[in-house]
């Protein structure tokens, strides 16, 4: 429930500790984090395993956060649908960059694009190149009055960049990665993205919080089954 509320809404860990204290579970706001840190990238790994079928057109963008005094830079990407394909934090814009987030999605996801929409940015070009040799690659612009822009992706970065603002900045690079990884899990079961087995569309917005809330206690679950027979 603590680490749901921490990615899903713009709560602190000091604010996630107060409102568990309400209900008469006494933690730090460092366990709050701790959790964070260390159940989020399980969370969402487990949510990658049971995600609806990936598309095979991805648009492709980076966005900025601070990390610390500086700026870092999160490369993510969706599908057609809108779905999120993967998301890495790096500290450099560059063709390094680029690279290892093609690398890492391809092989996290198990699909390879059949179409992938850029911008400009010429990393994009070797990186596409070599991780998605096939691909059909769409370079263009975000203001284009006709024809493919990266628009779904620029806007699907709004959300993310909401939630992480209230935490003024991550620490680091590597920390940052953790806690982003369990925010978009957050948002890809809010969007339906990631369901409950056999579990219809919710009919109102208060069947889709109830669906959100047990679809993160089955992904909760699944992991302590995991745990429990390794």
């Amino acid at each position: 429930m603590a680490v749901r509320w921490y990615f899903s809404y713009r709560l602190s860990a000091a604010n996630v500790r107060n409102l568990l204290a309400e209900r008469g579970m006494d933690v730090s706001r460092q366990t709050v984090a701790d959790w964070a840190q260390k159940f989020g990238v399980l969370l969402a790994e487990a949510g990658r395993r049971h995600a609806k079928p990936l598309g095979r057109r991805w648009f492709v963008d980076e966005t900025y956060v601070r990390v610390g005094k500086a700026w870092a830079y999160l490369y993510r990407a969706v599908d057609e649908s809108g779905q999120v394909v993967d998301v890495l934090l790096r500290a450099k814009r560059d063709l390094g960059s680029a690279k290892a987030f093609f690398e890492q999605a391809v092989k996290r996801r198990g699909v390879t694009p059949d179409e992938v929409v850029t911008d400009k940015h010429r990393a994009y070009l070797r990186a596409v190149k070599q991780h998605a040799p096939n691909a059909t690659h769409r370079r263009t612009g975000l203001h284009r009055m006709r024809a493919l822009t990266t628009k779904p992706v620029e806007r699907s970065h709004v959300p993310i960049k909401d939630r992480v603002r209230p935490m003024r900045s991550l620490n680091s690079v590597t920390t940052g990665q953790r806690l982003l990884e369990g925010i978009e899990l957050a948002q890809a079961v809010q969007r339906g993205d990631v369901r409950l087995p056999d579990r219809g569309e919710p009919s109102s917005v208060h069947e889709r919080s109830r669906v959100t809330v047990a679809t993160f206690s089955w992904l909760a679950s699944a992991l302590r089954t995991a745990a429990y027979a390794a």
